[in-house]
């Protein structure tokens, strides 16, 4: 992990705590990437877990 880039954090946390429930809900709707499912998607969804094994060093 010390290998890793350190990235500015360009959130603006204040802006973020300030945000209503309305606001974060018309935020997310207006993300391309980001839209919603609907239980359909849910019910169908399979659990599928991580191998515990290290892929690398």
């Amino acid at each position: 992990m010390d290998e890793l880039k350190q990235t500015k954090d360009l959130t603006d946390w204040k802006k973020v705590t300030e945000m209503t429930e309305a606001e974060i809900e018309a935020s997310a709707k207006a993300d391309p990437d980001c839209q919603p499912t609907d239980d359909n998607f849910w019910n169908n969804a399979v659990v599928v877990k991580p191998n515990n094994h290290r892929v690398s060093q």
